[in-house]
Protein backbone atom coordinates (compact mmCIF):
# COMPACT_ATOMS: atom_id res chain seq x y z
CA UNK A 1 0.00 0.00 0.00
CA UNK A 2 1.40 3.54 -1.09
CA UNK A 3 0.78 7.36 0.51
CA UNK A 4 -0.23 8.49 -3.13
CA UNK A 5 -4.26 8.82 -1.89
CA UNK A 6 -2.53 11.55 1.22
CA UNK A 7 0.27 12.93 -1.35
CA UNK A 8 -2.74 13.88 -3.52
CA UNK A 9 -5.19 15.20 -1.01
CA UNK A 10 -2.15 17.23 0.52
CA UNK A 11 -1.46 18.79 -2.54
CA UNK A 12 -5.19 19.78 -3.73
CA UNK A 13 -5.10 23.35 -1.96
CA UNK A 14 -2.39 24.22 -4.04
CA UNK A 15 -4.04 23.87 -7.24
CA UNK A 16 -7.32 25.37 -8.94
CA UNK A 17 -7.98 22.90 -11.61
CA UNK A 18 -11.08 23.59 -14.36
CA UNK A 19 -14.20 21.46 -14.48
CA UNK A 20 -13.65 18.28 -16.26
CA UNK A 21 -15.60 17.59 -19.97
CA UNK A 22 -17.40 14.53 -20.59
CA UNK A 23 -15.17 12.99 -23.25
CA UNK A 24 -16.85 9.68 -23.40
CA UNK A 25 -19.48 10.47 -26.03
CA UNK A 26 -15.99 11.44 -28.35
CA UNK A 27 -14.18 8.62 -27.62
CA UNK A 28 -16.45 6.20 -28.57
CA UNK A 29 -17.26 8.11 -31.44
CA UNK A 30 -13.56 7.51 -32.62
CA UNK A 31 -12.96 4.11 -31.13
CA UNK A 32 -15.76 3.02 -33.60
CA UNK A 33 -13.97 4.88 -36.61
CA UNK A 34 -10.43 3.59 -35.75
CA UNK A 35 -8.61 0.37 -37.24
CA UNK A 36 -7.66 -2.29 -34.59
CA UNK A 37 -4.25 -1.60 -33.08
CA UNK A 38 -1.12 -3.42 -33.88
CA UNK A 39 0.48 -5.20 -31.93
CA UNK A 40 3.59 -3.56 -31.81
CA UNK A 41 1.97 -0.18 -31.30
CA UNK A 42 -0.35 -2.47 -28.23
CA UNK A 43 3.19 -3.33 -26.90
CA UNK A 44 4.25 0.42 -26.52
CA UNK A 45 1.54 1.83 -25.20
CA UNK A 46 1.08 -0.88 -22.76
CA UNK A 47 5.38 -0.25 -21.58
CA UNK A 48 4.41 3.83 -21.83
CA UNK A 49 1.28 2.60 -18.79
CA UNK A 50 3.53 1.03 -16.90
CA UNK A 51 6.27 3.35 -16.76
CA UNK A 52 3.88 6.05 -15.66
CA UNK A 53 2.72 3.44 -13.30
CA UNK A 54 5.93 2.74 -11.81
CA UNK A 55 7.54 6.22 -11.58
CA UNK A 56 3.84 7.38 -9.21
CA UNK A 57 4.75 4.01 -7.38
CA UNK A 58 8.51 4.95 -6.24
CA UNK A 59 7.79 7.63 -3.78
CA UNK A 60 10.90 9.92 -5.10
CA UNK A 61 9.47 9.81 -8.24
CA UNK A 62 6.39 10.23 -7.57
CA UNK A 63 6.99 13.18 -5.09
CA UNK A 64 8.75 15.18 -7.85
CA UNK A 65 5.97 14.73 -10.59
CA UNK A 66 3.32 16.04 -7.59
CA UNK A 67 5.11 19.07 -5.82
CA UNK A 68 6.48 21.12 -8.44
CA UNK A 69 5.83 23.35 -11.61
CA UNK A 70 7.83 24.58 -14.52
CA UNK A 71 7.37 27.95 -16.50
CA UNK A 72 9.98 29.20 -18.61
CA UNK A 73 13.09 29.93 -16.25
CA UNK A 74 10.79 29.74 -13.51
CA UNK A 75 10.15 27.13 -11.03
CA UNK A 76 7.28 26.54 -8.59
CA UNK A 77 8.27 24.08 -5.65
CA UNK A 78 5.11 23.27 -3.21
CA UNK A 79 6.63 22.69 0.26
CA UNK A 80 5.36 21.86 3.68
CA UNK A 81 6.80 23.94 5.29
CA UNK A 82 8.67 27.79 3.86
CA UNK A 83 12.50 28.51 4.48
CA UNK A 84 13.13 30.43 7.45
CA UNK A 85 12.76 33.69 5.80
CA UNK A 86 11.11 36.19 9.12
CA UNK A 87 10.34 39.08 7.38
CA UNK A 88 10.33 40.85 4.23
CA UNK A 89 13.33 42.66 2.58
CA UNK A 90 13.87 44.26 -1.23
CA UNK A 91 15.34 41.93 -3.45
CA UNK A 92 18.54 42.04 -5.08
CA UNK A 93 17.82 43.28 -8.37
CA UNK A 94 21.03 44.54 -9.10
CA UNK A 95 22.71 47.53 -10.35
CA UNK A 96 20.56 50.58 -10.77
CA UNK A 97 21.00 52.14 -14.43
CA UNK A 98 18.77 53.68 -16.96
CA UNK A 99 16.07 52.02 -19.68
CA UNK A 100 18.84 52.80 -22.54
CA UNK A 101 21.38 51.62 -20.88
CA UNK A 102 19.69 47.86 -19.72
CA UNK A 103 18.82 47.69 -23.19
CA UNK A 104 22.66 47.94 -24.27
CA UNK A 105 23.38 45.51 -21.40
CA UNK A 106 21.11 42.34 -23.00
CA UNK A 107 20.32 40.40 -25.76
CA UNK A 108 17.20 40.42 -26.00
CA UNK A 109 14.00 43.33 -26.82
CA UNK A 110 12.85 45.08 -23.60
CA UNK A 111 9.60 44.58 -23.34
CA UNK A 112 7.55 48.00 -21.76
CA UNK A 113 4.26 48.70 -20.56
CA UNK A 114 2.12 51.80 -22.44
CA UNK A 115 -0.36 51.10 -19.46
CA UNK A 116 2.26 51.77 -16.75
CA UNK A 117 4.82 54.14 -18.59
CA UNK A 118 8.32 54.78 -17.35
CA UNK A 119 9.20 53.16 -14.24
CA UNK A 120 11.09 55.18 -10.98
CA UNK A 121 13.97 52.34 -11.32
CA UNK A 122 15.18 50.67 -13.77
CA UNK A 123 18.16 47.30 -12.33
CA UNK A 124 19.90 45.10 -14.03
CA UNK A 125 21.21 41.70 -12.48
CA UNK A 126 22.58 39.38 -14.98
CA UNK A 127 20.35 39.16 -17.64
CA UNK A 128 17.42 40.38 -15.73
CA UNK A 129 16.24 43.73 -15.89
CA UNK A 130 13.54 44.81 -13.30
CA UNK A 131 11.23 47.96 -13.63
CA UNK A 132 10.06 49.39 -9.84
CA UNK A 133 7.00 51.32 -9.82
CA UNK A 134 6.73 53.30 -6.32
CA UNK A 135 6.84 51.04 -3.96
CA UNK A 136 4.20 48.24 -4.55
CA UNK A 137 4.88 47.05 -7.99
CA UNK A 138 7.81 45.22 -9.74
CA UNK A 139 7.83 43.62 -12.72
CA UNK A 140 11.02 41.41 -14.25
CA UNK A 141 12.10 40.00 -17.01
CA UNK A 142 14.90 37.94 -18.31
CA UNK A 143 15.83 35.04 -20.67
CA UNK A 144 18.52 32.98 -18.93
CA UNK A 145 18.34 34.53 -14.92
CA UNK A 146 16.43 31.03 -13.53
CA UNK A 147 14.60 31.56 -10.17
CA UNK A 148 12.45 29.06 -7.63
CA UNK A 149 9.38 29.86 -5.88
CA UNK A 150 8.39 27.83 -2.90
CA UNK A 151 4.89 27.95 -1.97
CA UNK A 152 3.27 26.62 1.72
CA UNK A 153 -0.17 25.22 2.69
CA UNK A 154 -1.40 29.06 2.85
CA UNK A 155 -0.47 29.65 -1.04
CA UNK A 156 -2.48 29.02 -3.78
CA UNK A 157 -1.28 28.34 -7.24
CA UNK A 158 -3.46 29.03 -10.94
CA UNK A 159 -2.98 28.61 -14.34
CA UNK A 160 -4.17 31.67 -16.52
CA UNK A 161 -3.54 32.75 -19.91
CA UNK A 162 -1.51 35.75 -20.77
CA UNK A 163 -2.21 36.94 -24.73
CA UNK A 164 -2.96 33.26 -25.35
CA UNK A 165 0.07 31.89 -23.73
CA UNK A 166 0.18 29.95 -20.32
CA UNK A 167 0.97 31.66 -16.94
CA UNK A 168 0.84 30.81 -13.13
CA UNK A 169 -0.81 33.21 -10.49
CA UNK A 170 0.35 33.05 -7.15
CA UNK A 171 -1.59 34.59 -3.96
CA UNK A 172 -2.78 33.97 -0.94
CA UNK A 173 0.03 33.60 2.13
CA UNK A 174 3.33 35.26 1.08
CA UNK A 175 5.35 32.83 -0.40
CA UNK A 176 9.27 32.35 -0.76
CA UNK A 177 11.38 33.51 -4.03
CA UNK A 178 15.08 32.72 -4.65
CA UNK A 179 17.40 32.74 -7.41
CA UNK A 180 18.88 29.82 -8.77
CA UNK A 181 22.62 29.32 -8.77
CA UNK A 182 24.67 28.44 -11.74
CA UNK A 183 24.71 24.65 -10.14
CA UNK A 184 20.95 24.59 -10.10
CA UNK A 185 21.14 25.20 -6.64
CA UNK A 186 18.57 27.84 -4.53
CA UNK A 187 21.16 29.47 -2.32
CA UNK A 188 19.27 30.08 1.06
CA UNK A 189 21.02 33.72 1.59
CA UNK A 190 19.03 34.85 -1.44
CA UNK A 191 15.54 33.74 -0.57
CA UNK A 192 13.09 36.29 0.09
CA UNK A 193 9.40 36.32 1.02
CA UNK A 194 6.65 37.91 -1.37
CA UNK A 195 3.41 38.48 -2.30
CA UNK A 196 1.13 37.82 -5.02
CA UNK A 197 2.93 37.07 -7.98
CA UNK A 198 2.34 36.74 -11.81
CA UNK A 199 4.79 35.03 -13.91
CA UNK A 200 4.14 34.41 -17.87
CA UNK A 201 6.36 34.07 -20.91
CA UNK A 202 6.44 36.39 -24.31
CA UNK A 203 8.93 35.60 -27.15
CA UNK A 204 10.99 33.54 -25.33
CA UNK A 205 11.38 35.55 -22.15
CA UNK A 206 9.55 34.96 -18.71
CA UNK A 207 8.22 37.84 -16.62
CA UNK A 208 7.62 38.43 -13.28
CA UNK A 209 5.07 40.46 -12.00
CA UNK A 210 4.59 41.32 -7.91
CA UNK A 211 2.35 43.58 -6.30
CA UNK A 212 -0.63 44.21 -3.78
CA UNK A 213 -3.15 43.27 -7.06
CA UNK A 214 -6.04 41.30 -7.82
CA UNK A 215 -5.62 38.73 -10.95
CA UNK A 216 -7.65 40.44 -13.24
CA UNK A 217 -5.36 43.75 -12.39
CA UNK A 218 -1.94 41.82 -12.60
CA UNK A 219 -3.42 39.78 -16.19
CA UNK A 220 -4.64 43.33 -17.55
CA UNK A 221 -0.90 45.04 -16.85
CA UNK A 222 0.88 41.61 -18.08
CA UNK A 223 -0.81 42.12 -21.32
CA UNK A 224 0.00 45.49 -21.98
CA UNK A 225 3.92 44.64 -22.20
CA UNK A 226 5.20 44.54 -25.60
Amino acid sequence: MTNLEPELRALAPFVDLPPERDLAPAVRARIGTRRPLRRPLVVAVALLGLTVAIAFAVPPARSAILRWLGLGTARVEFVDRLPDTRRRRPLDLGEKTSLEAARRRVTYGVLTSPLLGAPDEVRVRGDQVAFVYGRKLLVTQSRGMFFTKQVGPGSHVRRVQVNGRPGLWISGAPHVFGYITGAGQAAPVNFYLVGNVLIWQHDGLTLRLEGKLTRDEAIRIARSFR
